[in-house]
């Protein structure tokens, strides 16, 4: 086609070039040569224009030179004439060749755009029939890619709302707006094959040439009801006793019910086209849809995500792909992006700030099948990963009190059932001793009852400062006192407890006795160290208890006992564990658990050694001056 162009100018030229000189000058031809420039319209490229206006722009001169001698200034006013026309003609055919190539390159994009997007797009007229629909559209409902089009919307919409819908469709071209479909209700499609499936759907509309046309946007949510039915499951599992965790399981489920909607490319007139697909790109939410060359330099951008950041789609227009995205490796994804000019699709996961971005990059070939530009969408997806790890982490925490509520239920039952046990034997036995004799044997079963009903005391006290503890009923009142002098007391009380021959041995070094603490906390936190220093030492042994005041608080507890396994060291003040060679003797593995959230409310800190058969040392510190 080119070539006969070619050769029809040349011909024509030759036969012009011979009119004019044949002719009288008075006839000025030599605009007949404009005719051979207009030829070029049809031939792809600026440079066959201009060599064309070059090449009459010669022919105008020789035929001057041949015709003329140049007698006056009219003669050479009569040259410039044709040559201004001619160059005139040709700058006019060359801007509109540039203004045809812009419109085809953006017709590609957005055809592109069309085929590529990831949602279902519908385009139906006023009578309910479907225009156009994208692939991804024609795959949702089961049909192959032109099958959809001259079909109805109802043939999309289960039967049993086939008869209703048409009055809808009616209703809703009465006042067209931009807007969701059936808010607050499940919409469901039907495919070729008559199953459904759950969508969401937003409806779009613009008008050419006096025709009013709707855009359907379709997502498919059978994915996200699948979702939405684990995190119902999970919230019963959960029942009452973790209803605020509840509430946050439902707020996130929320979050994912709002899924994206507007994508929308459309061929129809290019103009059209342009100013519709730039509206769907406009107003894809919680995302970015862009088109980049070969350059990585942005061609086209836009979408809502750009408004959450106050970047404009004209600010970035023609800088690099790098003001994006947070390039902390540039080299790695600006290597990933040019994988898709190799006919690659690409997808990965970003991390931005406090949010988490998909990106997807697929290519954009052209009419010749070239890839100069690739589409990179990216949406944010942080929602989606905040629900998912919300939903882990309420399993682990119920999975831990589980955990925690079988432990309680077989300590308790261990511990209860042995001094109760006791204290029935020794009743039986008691009623059996009724001769004066038998008193010192009746006083020694009443001891074992008082030893009994005292642990059960002390097991019942664990638990009931353990759940003073949870609820945060516990506050600290500090008063002033004479910390030797408590001590003094303590150490008497606890030396009547304590084992045959053990001896408490109580100092205190530095020169101020005075302190100002929570007097009944403290108590019970020497009361739990002392007793278990008795507890787990042998008769004859010594347990020391020091204190010391300077820069800060110091209380010490220190015994010769069976000492701490250095593998259970690190658990010691976890609620109800017990090291490996105390399971024989009575406790609840709740004191030290109780004694070191007593010490962090009056902000002091509590520390151990211990060596097994060298016995242990416990060391607590607390702020000299109150702290609020």
């Amino acid at each position: 086609m080119e070539k006969r162009i070619q050769f029809l100018g040349i011909f024509l030229s030759l036969l012009i070039f011979g009119l004019i000189y044949f002719s009288p000058s008075t006839y000025h031809l030599e605009f007949l040569y404009s005719l051979i420039v207009l030829l070029t319209i049809w031939i792809q490229g600026n440079r066959s224009t201009f060599d064309a206006s070059v090449a009459m722009s010669g022919l105008i001169v020789i035929g001057f030179l041949l015709n003329n001698s140049f007698r006056q200034a009219s003669d050479l006013v009569g040259i410039l004439y044709p040559l201004m026309f001619i160059w005139a003609f040709t700058f006019s055919i060359i801007k509109y060749k540039q203004s045809q190539e812009n419109l085809n390159r953006s017709t590609e994009y957005l055809n592109a755009m069309f085929k590529h997007a990831t949602e279902g797009i519908i385009i139906s007229n006023k009578k309910g029939q479907i225009i156009m629909a994208n692939p991804r559209a024609a795959n949702q409902f089961g049909y192959e890619e032109k099958e959809l089009e001259g079909r109805t919307i109802e043939d999309l919409v289960p039967r049993r709302f086939g008869s209703t819908h048409g009055s809808h469709r009616s209703g809703y071209y009465k006042d067209p707006k931009n807007r969701s479909m059936g808010k607050g209700m499940n919409l469901y499609a039907r495919r070729k094959d008559d199953s459904e499936f759950p969508v969401e759907i937003s409806l779009s509309t613009f008008s050419i040439k006096e025709q009013v046309f709707v855009i359907s946007f379709i997502i498919d949510i059978t994915e996200r009801k699948r979702q939405e039915d684990l995190v119902a499951e999970v919230n019963e599992q959960l029942e009452e006793r973790v209803e605020t965790r509840t509430r946050e399981l439902a707020e996130a489920n929320n979050h994912l019910q709002k899924e994206m909607g507007e994508r929308a490319i459309i061929q129809e007139a290019l103009r059209d086209s342009e100013r519709l697909y730039s509206t769907m790109a406009r107003n894809f939410p919680n995302g970015i849809i862009c088109v980049l060359n070969k350059n990585l330099e942005i061609v086209f951008i836009d979408g809502k995500e750009l408004r959450v950041f106050g970047l404009k789609p004209d600010e970035l227009t023609g800088k690099s792909v790098k003001v994006l995205l947070p390039l902390t490796d540039p080299t790695e994804i600006t290597n990933q992006l040019a994988k898709v000019f190799n006919w690659e699709s690409i997808a990965f996961e970003m991390p931005f700030r406090e949010y988490y971005y998909n990106l997807i990059a697929v290519p954009l070939p052209d009419i010749k099948g070239f890839v100069k530009d690739i589409l990179l969408v990216i949406q944010n997806v942080t929602e989606l990963k905040k629900a998912a790890n919300e939903i882990l982490h309420a399993l682990d925490k119920e999975r831990t009190l589980n955990e925690m509520k079988s432990k309680f239920v077989s300590i308790a039952s261990h511990e209860f059932r042995t001094p109760l046990s006791t204290i029935l034997t020794s009743v039986t036995l008691i009623d059996k001793y009724q001769n004066p004799d038998d008193t010192e044997k009746r006083l020694k079963h009443i001891d074992r009852i008082k030893s009994s009903v005292k642990n059960l005391t002390e097991i019942l006290n664990d638990f009931l400062s353990l759940e003073k503890l949870e609820a945060g009923k516990i506050e600290t009142n500090l008063s002033t006192f004479n910390l030797p002098k408590f001590a003094e007391e303590l150490k008497e009380e606890l030396q009547a407890l304590s084992k045959s021959g053990q001896r408490i041995e109580y100092t205190h070094m530095g020169e101020q006795q005075s302190v100002s603490l929570d007097k009944q906390l403290l108590r019970n936190i020497c009361i739990n160290l002392l007793n278990n220093a008795i507890k787990y030492s042998p008769e004859n042994s010594v347990i020391e208890f020091k204190s010391h005041i300077n820069d800060t608080v110091e209380l010490k507890v220190k015994d010769y006992g069976m000492g701490i396994p250095e593998d259970d060291q690190s658990h010691l003040f976890e609620r109800f564990f017990r090291a490996a060679n105390v399971t024989a003797i009575q406790g609840t593995g709740l004191g030290l658990n109780i004694v070191r959230r007593y010490v962090q409310l009056m902000k002091g800190s509590i520390n151990f050694e211990s060596q097994v058969n060298a016995g242990t040392t416990f060391t607590i510190n607390f702020p000299k001056e109150p702290i609020s």
